[in-house]
């Protein structure tokens, strides 16, 4: 086999992402996208939910076991020439549990697996060029105009935050609680500007808005930049955005954060929720509190793709 052929479904475009590049890279072998009936590894994510998709769900259910002998029932596709394998690719917060694969890609701590990596978004979004891993910018990278820097997010923050006006941003494409809460609360201490699909109904697609992020974020002293949900190692790109940007993360997410980014680097709301952020109100108005975020980097050591790398080889020996 000189090459090895790749498809996905409801992941998005994967074709330039860390595992696809290090697939070629390890393999040594070209990589070519088909159509999923003919691929050796067809890769499947979190975005698809038609009513076609739903019913399977629920005849799988109903046969039990019996659906692990029908693998491409989730693919609606039953002339495969030959079986693939199958591997998860998630950084959403989404159960995957009714559905068969041979390997899993997501951001979740605490799954005691030897076919599961933990890949968080954020890490996905770092430059690896010194690795041979060579991207250009897609949409969703566009959004924020280059990868993350290493050398910055290994670096102190600076207090340019400090010297820049007190008013809030936030992006987001809904304002689901507790978004809408977090936001009503601010807006009566700070001015806070939203930015995204929520607040410019002509903005069709979060990953189709014609705004930097960067050059927006940077005019900002604070980013309210809360999770979707909280979960074990569901943490995206929304925390390494502002601080690159020199503007001072507050996220709400799972506690856990503090094993991905350093906790004396970022807000985490979730620590300030028993007063309904009433400390954290006060304390955004004390030079001296905020003081303490310049030293500190939002990476406390050097991240490396050891992992990644050993688990793609894992992937490429069962080919």
């Amino acid at each position: 086999m000189n090459k090895i052929k790749i498809s996905s479904l409801w992941c998005g475009d994967i074709s330039q992402s860390v595992i696809i590049n290090l697939i070629k890279n390890l393999s040594k072998k070209k990589i070519e996208f088909v159509h999923p009936k003919n691929c050796d590894i067809l890769f499947f994510g979190p975005y698809e939910s038609s009513t076609k998709r739903k019913v399977l769900n629920k005849f799988k259910k109903k046969i039990g076991k019996l659906a692990n002998f029908f693998p491409n029932l989730d693919f609606y596709s039953f002339n495969r020439k030959i079986k693939p394998l199958r591997i998860l690719y998630s950084q959403e917060n989404v159960n995957f549990s009714d559905i068969y694969y041979d390997y899993s890609i997501t951001s979740r701590f605490n799954i005691y697996d030897q076919t599961h990596l933990r890949f968080p978004l954020w890490k996905e979004l770092i430059d690896w060029s010194h690795l041979d891993i060579k991207r250009d910018l897609n949409p969703f990278i566009l959004r924020f105009d280059n990868f993350f820097s290493i050398k910055e997010l290994i670096s102190p923050q600076g207090d340019a935050f400090l010297k820049k006006e007190r008013k809030i941003c936030i992006f987001s494409s809904h304002l689901n609680e507790p978004r809408k809460s977090i936001i009503n609360f601010f807006s009566k201490n700070f001015k806070v500007d939203g930015y995204g699909q929520y607040f410019d109904k002509n903005i069709k697609h979060h990953n189709q808005s014609s705004y930097s992020k960067k050059n927006i974020l940077k005019n900002y002293a604070f980013n309210l930049c809360p999770e979707n949900s909280l979960y074990p190692g569901y943490y995206t790109e929304k925390v390494p955005e502002a601080f690159l940007s020199k503007t001072l993360a507050i996220t709400w997410a799972d506690p856990n954060i503090k094993y991905d980014f350093n906790e004396k680097s970022i807000i985490n709301l979730l620590d300030y929720s028993k007063d309904d952020y009433q400390e954290i109100t006060s304390l955004l108005e004390d030079d001296k509190f905020l003081q303490k975020f310049t030293n500190e980097p939002l990476l406390l050591q050097k991240p490396n793709l050891d992992n990644e790398i050993r688990f793609v080889e894992k992937i490429l020996n069962n080919l």
